[in-house]
């Protein structure tokens, strides 16, 4: 029997934690939803959607222990791997994957690309799905000036 005496320790991190350089080198675990997927043959890179920010995720062909076309954009997904420093990368890490599991999967497709920079569509449908329309990373920015 576990006696819980105050707030259980998560098993993933999350990006501020990644971002101390302390982490710099080792095998972390991560959960976030996918925002898009940029397949480049051999490699690809998913880009993880978190509320702090974004993470990139490098896939390799034959390194990576699953397969890239059971991984969809708006999955819920945990990843685990070796996190690397990458100038080119957002927030200058990204994550060697080494393995993925999928958490979740929607339903049907978003009624808003969110991956995209800028949202084509009228105020009244960013209004309706609001709560979608934040994913998007330019719509959320307006909240952060403010």
């Amino acid at each position: 029997m576990e006696f819980v005496t105050g707030k259980k320790k998560s098993r993933t991190l999350e990006l501020s934690e990644l971002l101390t350089g302390e982490m710099t080198g080792r095998e972390v675990r991560v959960n976030g939803a996918v925002h898009v997927i940029r397949d480049m043959g051999n490699i690809a890179f998913i880009i993880l959607r978190k509320r702090e920010g974004l993470v990139q995720c490098v896939f390799e062909e034959g390194v990576s222990g699953f397969e890239l076309k059971d991984v969809k954009e708006a999955d819920a997904v945990e990843v685990t791997g070796l996190l690397t420093e990458s100038d080119k990368a957002p927030n200058g890490i990204e994550i060697r994957l080494n393995g993925l599991e999928v958490l979740s999967a929607p339903a049907e497709p978003m009624p808003l690309a969110v991956a995209k920079w800028k949202l084509n569509t009228s105020l009244e449908a960013k209004l309706n799905y609001r709560p979608i329309s934040l994913r998007n990373i330019r719509e959320r920015a307006k909240f952060k000036i403010q």
